[in-house]
């Protein structure tokens, strides 16, 4: 094997960050806040045993009157018991009113589903009681479970339901409050066997069209999967297949359910469609990333292709391209290839999009003075702050699940100057104080993270109203002083300066700075609400809270790095470089990814983990684990972190290795294999 050149302060620079990174904590080291800790299990108790009830997944709940209310804050004022019924002397389907929020389940159940995996995972790092551990993992395993109904109620072929309801109860329980014959259900074909409604729209109510492979009058969908439902919805499969993959304790046939269900989403969106066929979109030609519907349709906001701009379709090659969607689509697709494994979609990620369509020289120019970018993943006061939101889940698909050290420096460039802290935005990440995009930044910045940032992200979590979380109406600011420009929050002490309004008359204002979650009004899901909003909230609803609980999660999970180590999957896959495999004189490709993860590598020389935690050499490429189990398909079980000096797109990475492992990678760096993308 021929011996590369290696240069002598890289191998120096890389043992002071491996020995940096062996005392990393994660972000909130279990009982460092022990108040929030608590505040968040009080929580999660009404989360699963109210919200998640019905299928597992995150739903608003209305109780039917004070009483019920009552019987609420009754159950969540004890710890001593899980079982709702046996607390209050009520079901919970007997004080529930009604549940809602199906039609967002795609996009705000993924985000809560990343809360409930990574709880899992958590709890099993850190040797959990068994009992505690085994309810996490009937609670994850019951949410795969209705997961899946996602895409096998549609008809399959990768075809995804924007939301889903059960609406039917389980044996001995009181009937669902929210029965069938209160959707209006259209069939998805009239009588001619043309698309019904003959005008697509963003949701109809749909009856099982699984063809018997659901149990019969049980689930019923919503159709017209939009970009932020399928985006939601990928993020809770990745988050699915990081706690089951590996598992000894999880059946593994779930997790090959898992790939199905990916392979047939990724095909959906790679296969090219002449868009002059369909109604509602503006240009003409051949264009792939377009979410298709059961009812042979493109869904209503179907577009993640970049030239596609809301339905307006650019020419195929023109200079200019939709940020917001590139970001989206390189998430998306870089996920669906890291839960397969499956080569064509690695070729489509790695050849078609990054290099042919320079997906990644659109994304390192795309704040250039001079970018023909068209962008509104950020607009001043006009944000729309869904378009943030779903940037941050796209981003952390696309960061996390990645090793490639060039693939990374263009992505954590865009994380920190595109999103987290854009220059001249008023309402950049940084400034929002949403505990989610705190979690996400923290969880995937190369950079170090702060003592301050964390606290700051523990002190946001913990000003929450929950345990239970209540949906009150909050006026920060009446009529006067929505004219006077200047208001006292409901805090009494808070100065809140109003700088916009989109319907002064309404109380419907923006303050300069985003309010503290103490004051500010509360949401189904906080992290895609404005929260600049200085008036808000209403009704008698009782809120998930499922993006707190992800985001608590993540921290609890993902390791507080110094600056130039961030954290990577543990199932992190090696792939091909950007562009694909360089032809050797033979003709034949000088190597080829099976979609493996780091372990599995292909006749270089590898460091693999003894089960006593130290390293041996073997044949593959050089890969620092941290002494967790490695799974028959070369999976790690476990994984915290990776500096990008160490790391290169055949896995070789660092997860916070053991001084052994320095020592041995000492002696073996020769054999780094570092493969660089074809400019």
């Amino acid at each position: 094997m021929r011996v590369p050149n290696v240069n002598i302060a890289v191998i120096f620079l890389t043992i002071i960050l491996l020995s940096q990174n062996l005392s990393a904590e994660p972000i909130f080291p279990a009982g460092k806040y022990s108040d929030l800790d608590e505040m968040m299990a009080r929580h999660e108790r009404q989360f699963y045993n109210i919200n998640a009830l019905p299928f597992g997944l995150a739903l608003d709940a209305y109780p039917i009157d004070d009483d019920a209310k009552a019987k609420i804050e009754l159950f969540l004022a004890q710890d001593a018991s899980e079982d709702f019924e046996a607390v209050t002397g009520s079901h919970p389907y007997e004080i529930i009113n009604r549940y809602d929020e199906y039609g967002d389940l795609g996009f705000f159940g993924g985000v809560a589903l990343v809360g409930n995996a990574f709880k899992y995972m958590t709890l099993k790092r850190e040797g959990a009681d068994e009992a505690e551990l085994t309810l996490a993992r009937e609670r994850l395993l019951r949410a795969a479970d209705s997961w899946h109904i996602f895409y096998q109620i549609t008809g399959g072929n990768g075809i995804v339901a924007r939301g889903i309801c059960r609406h039917v109860s389980d044996a001995g329980e009181p009937p669902y409050p929210d029965p069938k014959s209160e959707f209006d259900i259209k069939p998805l074909k009239d009588e001619n066997g043309d698309p019904f409604p003959a005008r697509k729209d963003n949701g109809t109510w749909r009856d099982d069209n699984s063809d018997g492979v659901l149990p019969e009058n049980e689930w019923i969908w919503v159709d017209s999967c939009s970009k932020d439902q399928l985006v939601g919805q990928i993020f809770g499969m990745v988050a699915l297949y990081e706690a089951m993959n590996g598992d000894p304790d999880i059946d593994q046939s779930l997790v090959e359910r898992l790939r199905d269900d990916a392979r047939g989403v990724a095909a959906m969106l790679m296969e090219e469609r002449d868009i002059t066929q369909y109604d509602l979109m503006i240009g003409e030609g051949m264009y792939d990333l377009i979410i298709m519907d059961a009812d042979t349709r493109p869904t209503f906001h179907h577009d993640l292709n970049p030239y596609s701009i809301e339905k307006v379709y650019l020419g195929i090659g023109s200079e200019k391209f939709n940020l917001f969607n590139l970001i989206m689509s390189t998430g998306i697709t870089k996920a669906l290839f890291h839960i397969t494994g499956d080569a064509d979609i690695e070729e489509y990620h790695y050849k078609e999009l990054l290099a042919v369509r320079d997906f990644l020289g659109k994304i390192e120019h795309a704040l250039d003075e001079d970018t023909p970018a068209f962008d509104y993943i950020y607009m001043g006061n006009k944000t729309n702050f869904d378009d943030p939101d779903m940037s941050a889940v796209a981003l952390w698909m696309a960061i996390y699940l990645e090793n490639d050290p060039e693939i990374l420096q263009v992505l954590h460039g865009f994380l920190e100057d595109g999103w987290w802290n854009r220059a001249d935005e008023i309402h950049t990440a940084k400034l929002c104080k949403q505990p989610l995009w705190h979690s996400i930044y923290m969880s995937l910045t190369d950079r170090g993270v702060s003592e301050e940032l964390i606290d700051e992200s523990a002190a946001l979590l913990s000003a929450f109203k929950l345990g239970p979380y209540w949906n009150p109406y909050v006026e920060n600011c009446d009529a006067a002083e929505i004219e006077a420009k200047q208001c006292i929050a409901i805090d009494g002490v808070t100065v809140l300066n109003i700088n916009y309004c989109e319907n002064e008359a309404e109380g419907k204002c923006m303050a300069t700075e985003a309010l503290d979650p103490s004051i500010r009004p509360p949401s189904n899901f906080d992290a895609r609400s404005n929260p600049f909003n200085v008036n808000g909230g209403g009704g008698n609803l009782l809120n998930p809270g499922g993006d707190l609980i992800a985001a608590y999660w993540l921290a609890r999970y993902m390791t507080a790095n110094q600056a130039g180590t961030a954290n990577v999957s543990p199932n992190v896959r090696n792939h091909m470089p950007v562009g694909g495999w360089p032809d050797n004189p033979d003709g034949d490709s000088e190597d080829e990814s099976d979609g493996d993860t780091e372990g599995s590598a292909d006749g270089d020389d590898e460091i693999t983990t003894d089960g006593d935690g130290t390293e041996s050499p073997s044949d593959g490429d050089v890969t620092v684990t941290d002494g967790d189990e490695t799974t028959s398909d070369g999976d790690t079980e476990d994984g915290d972190s990776i500096s990008e000096d160490e790391s290169d797109s055949s896995g070789c990475n660092s997860s916070s290795a053991p001084l052994s492992g320095i020592i041995l990678l000492m002696l073996a760096v020769p054999a780094l294999c570092f493969r660089r993308r074809i400019n």
